[in-house]
């Protein structure tokens, strides 16, 4: 059987930490050798040939997501796999997985279309426009987290203690002024009566309810039931933000102080989503876990090379099972695993 990979301008394929050269993603040689290993041969195709070049005897195919500035030529991958799909041919993950990465605003609607009260503990809000917040700006208790759709490692991400503060840090993450822009549409509105101008913040982003005396989160790595885990603790100079605290600050595998129930948690939000693998950021509060955000392709790698071990469900319990693995080796396991039992 055959699967196509799809790589982007650069030939790159996914993250992967500690790369060589520096950010040129997964080996695509170990990821060939190790799905050759369940016997899927592996067809590296460029995104731009996809239109044209994709063989006819291939209907999986995987591909990659990228972090670019302004997200511009992620908004290319997007048309390609949304247009392959349209065109009968089945990605992994599938394109709403897609939409959803570095985009929290999609990721809360993959949340609530789940319906689900435990993955719904975290009430948001989107905006895409400053405007639109202003109008409820009584409707909410204080304090709140308010962060931009796209960023990582706690960039973007603010708390608001009342009213004022909430304005404030949303007139910054939601900024898109342009002065050339913003100049032709002033004189539009002095030339047309009654013509309304553009905002000029219109950078979407997400108002949540802030959850108190958190001292820290986890995040998990799912590959199709493998579980990483790392514990990640909030440092006073980073306020209420764990993320983004540096790898040799985390605690993993076995020493990631886990609660009881953490890892049933983790298997009842990836009943909802079919996909072979994703991130999670999780809190518990003493009485409840908390979905902090899910990333289902494209997301940090580091807690692979930085585990000793990863678990495993085993007879209806969990097995620690130590060894150091790559990123390769995990991905294409999880991938192959999800595509031959999907066709």
């Amino acid at each position: 059987m055959k699967l196509v990979a799809l790589t982007d301008y650069k030939n790159r394929f996914g993250s992967k930490h500690f790369d060589i050269p520096y950010r040129s993603g997964m080996d695509k040689e170990k990821l060939k050798f190790h799905f050759k290993s369940f016997g899927l041969d592996l067809l590296f195709l460029p995104m731009s040939s996809a239109w044209s070049g994709f063989p006819q005897d291939v209907d999986y195919f995987i591909y990659t997501s990228i972090e670019d500035n302004g997200y511009l030529y992620k908004s290319y991958i997007e048309d390609v796999v949304l247009g392959l799909e349209q065109m009968g041919l089945k990605s992994v993950p599938n394109f709403p997985y897609l939409r959803a990465n570095n985009n929290k605003g999609f990721m809360e609607f993959l949340r609530m279309s789940t319906k689900d009260a435990q993955l719904n503990t975290i009430r948001t809000q989107f905006y895409g426009t400053l405007e639109e917040l202003t109008e409820h700006l009584d409707e909410f208790q204080f304090p709140v987290v308010i962060k931009k759709t796209a960023g990582a490692s706690g960039r973007g991400v603010f708390k608001a203690k009342n009213v004022d503060e909430l304005r404030k840090r949303a007139l910054e993450v939601s900024s898109s002024s342009s002065f050339l822009l913003d100049l032709k549409d002033w004189v539009r509105s002095k030339r047309h009566s009654g013509y309304l101008r553009d905002s000029r913040n219109r950078n979407k982003f997400i108002v949540q309810n802030f959850i108190p005396d958190l001292e820290n989160d986890w995040k998990i790595y799912w590959f199709h039931g493998e579980v990483y885990i790392f514990y990640r603790p909030v440092f006073a100079h980073r306020d209420f933000i764990a993320s983004g605290g540096g790898y040799d600050n985390y605690s993993y595998g076995e020493d990631a102080y886990k609660p009881d129930g953490l890892f049933e948690y983790v298997d009842h939000i990836m009943s909802y989503f079919k996909v072979p693998h994703a991130s999670l950021d999780i809190a518990f509060d003493g009485k409840a876990f908390h979905l902090l955000e899910i990333q289902f392709l494209y997301f940090g790698t580091a807690g692979i090379p930085y585990s000793k071990g990863y678990y495993i469900k085993d007879g209806g319990k969990w097995k620690y099972v130590e060894g150091k693995r790559e990123i390769e080796e995990v991905y294409s396991k999880s991938v192959a695993t999800f595509v031959l039992n999907e066709s």
